[in-house]
């Protein structure tokens, strides 16, 4: 069985950026598991009533889990670091997390933010693609956070690691579009768009966004470009496992 491994800052970003890609290899299948590093704590509740940054914060896990459950992703890992301050985590702590995230699960395929931090250019979304990089190259790496390997972690080295992508979208403000790491991946996902706005809706502390969600995310194909790994037996697929 295949197993797609998806590495993000917030809980919604799994659905906004990859949730028809997740939905459809999920239903055929493929084995997807998340890390998420923060619990988005200091993003907005949308109207639903909270008393602090702690109770949003456990708030959104459970609102994340719900639109898992939707998806078909499996595990959730969610270390809560400091929404807002990802780049602030030591480096160190926060690659060694990704990494045991993927010697545990050991998949095929590695999804994360480029380094222009997707359409949005959140600081948390480049500081996860700096931090899901250097996970993938070291993961592999027999000699990298060896006190993982004292249980059952063995070294693993994912065959690609891709970065989400996007073509023509145009920011809702107005705003000139942010420009994307160039595509290499097209995944179909017409199929599985209810189920990707039924994952949105999960993330009820998000519904503030759903125009942006309906206008950026909403679409019939979602965009991937390579970024290290076994080279794509072509310059532009219709499937990341393609070739492996």
């Amino acid at each position: 069985m295949r197993t797609l491994a998806c590495v993000f800052a917030h809980p919604d970003d799994e659905t906004f950026a990859i949730g028809g890609t997740i939905a459809r290899y999920a239903s055929q299948g493929v084995r997807c598991h998340v890390f998420c590093a923060t619990n988005g704590d200091a993003g907005k509740s949308s109207g639903v009533p909270v008393s602090s940054r702690e109770e949003l914060g456990a708030r959104r896990l459970v609102e994340l889990r719900a639109a898992a459950d939707v998806l078909g992703l499996g595990e959730i890992a969610a270390p809560g670091h400091a929404d807002g301050a990802l780049a602030a985590v030591d480096g160190d702590v926060l690659v060694g997390q990704i990494v045991e995230f993927l010697r545990r699960h050991r998949p095929d395929v590695v999804i994360s933010f480029g380094p222009e931090g997707a359409p949005t250019g959140h600081r948390d979304h480049r500081a996860i693609s700096r931090a899901a990089t250097a996970a993938f190259h070291l993961a592999g790496l027999a000699t990298e956070y060896v006190d993982q390997m004292r249980g059952e972690l063995q070294p693993h080295a994912a065959a690609r690691l891709y970065y989400v992508a996007w073509d023509g979208v145009e920011e809702p403000d107005g705003k000139p579009p942010r420009a994307s790491v160039p595509p290499s991946a097209r995944i179909a996902v017409e199929a599985f768009l209810r189920a990707k706005e039924a994952a949105f809706d999960a993330h009820a502390t998000q519904h503030v966004h759903r125009g942006a969600f309906e206008k950026l995310a909403l679409r019939d194909a979602e965009w991937f470009a390579l970024a290290a790994g076994a080279c794509q037996p072509r310059s532009l697929v219709e499937d990341l496992f393609e070739g492996l």
